[in-house]
């Protein structure tokens, strides 16, 4: 899940990760099927790199 959240972190054009099937396991997870859907990024406005909010 780190690594899928990474990718659309650095790449804003994905708009869309489907993981399915995936088998879980004692040794691990294995993901079997994936499909990225992409669309144009959109405009950002802010320049630098993106934060999370501090409540």
């Amino acid at each position: 899940m780190v690594r899928v959240s990474r990718l659309v972190d650095d790449h804003p054009e994905v708009v869309a990760v489907t993981l399915e099937p995936v088998v879980v396991a004692p040794r691990g997870v294995s993901v079997l099927g994936a499909s990225v859907r992409l669309a144009p990024p959109p405009a950002r406005d802010d320049l630098g790199p993106r934060t999370l909010p501090v409540y």
